[in-house]
């Protein structure tokens, strides 16, 4: 996994909406040529950011996705998602973030 300790959140990041951004831009950073086949399709990223301009709303917009494997007793064992969130890499959290 990806160790981080609080004090590497910036302190501006105060809103659960610029946390998702925060994590979701540093997996991307970190995984960004790890790729994953789902389903019966072809390999596609673990960890995907994009912006995007919305022409008729005159806004930015960020999709982020992330595909993060978990233990296989998640689905019956009543505890919490993330507990049984598998590594993706064990690399440090860049320095820019």
């Amino acid at each position: 996994m990806t160790a981080f300790t609080q004090t590497d959140i910036p302190a501006n990041v105060d809103t659960l909406e610029k946390l998702a951004l925060w994590v979701g831009t540093a997996l991307h950073a970190l995984n960004y040529d790890q790729t994953a086949v789902e389903g019966t399709g072809a390999p596609v990223r673990v960890a995907q950011n994009q912006l995007f301009f919305i022409d008729n709303t005159n806004e930015h917009r960020i999709m982020l996705r992330q595909s993060i494997p978990v233990e296989a007793s998640f689905p019956y064992s009543g505890e919490k998602l993330w507990t049984h969130a598998q590594e993706l890499n064990s690399s440090a959290i860049p320095s820019e973030f």
